[in-house]
């Protein structure tokens, strides 16, 4: 080897020199840079599946989320069925109450009406038959002696007297108005 310009001692001593560099070289220098990287990839490898189960953690509350609000919205909606149903009752009873209100209103106003107009014609007629007798009272006292006249008033009373509880109070005159009155 000598002729190839190779020194045997060189060689053997630069071998044993680059063995030994290997190992110093792996034993503080490779070791240590492979465990970090393996302990890296390690904790990448980690930190993926837990990304990847907190990603089907998300998924799996995410599909809670969405079950828990369609049963919301569908308690919305049923309530606000419910409220709808119990507005429209709480409506048609006000209705109701207040059209027998008014009914009753009505009733109640006619029969004032219809009372007060009987009043009316209650009073008319006494009114009427009132200035009927005055008026017939007049014109007798005029043309009528004193015996005349006792005579007449007599028959009057008598008459009154007899139509009071007979035909008059039957057709509800009382005996006051439309009584027939003789001589006049």
């Amino acid at each position: 080897m000598g002729d190839l310009g190779i020194n045997l001692w060189n060689l053997i001593i630069q071998l044993i020199a680059f063995i030994v560099f290997i190992w110093l070289l792996w034993r503080f220098a490779l070791g240590p840079i492979v465990r970090v990287l393996d302990q890296r990839q390690e904790r990448v490898r980690d930190s993926m599946e837990a990304a990847q189960r907190m990603q089907a953690e998300l998924q799996a509350t995410a599909a809670r989320n969405e079950e828990v609000l369609a049963e919301a919205r569908r308690e919305a909606q049923g309530i606000i069925a419910g409220a709808r149903e119990a507005s429209d009752a709480t409506i048609a009873r006000a209705r109701e109450a207040a059209a027998a209100q008014s009914e009753e209103y009505l009733a109640r106003a006619e029969a004032t009406l219809r009372q007060e107009t009987e009043q009316a014609r209650q009073q008319l007629r006494q009114e009427v038959a009132d200035l009927a007798v005055l008026a017939a009272a007049r014109i007798v006292r005029k043309e009528l002696d004193p015996a005349a006249q006792a005579r007449l008033i007599e028959q009057t009373l008598a008459e009154a007297t007899a139509s009071g509880s007979g035909t008059d109070s039957a057709n509800g005159t009382g005996g006051t108005g439309g009584t027939s009155r003789p001589g006049v």
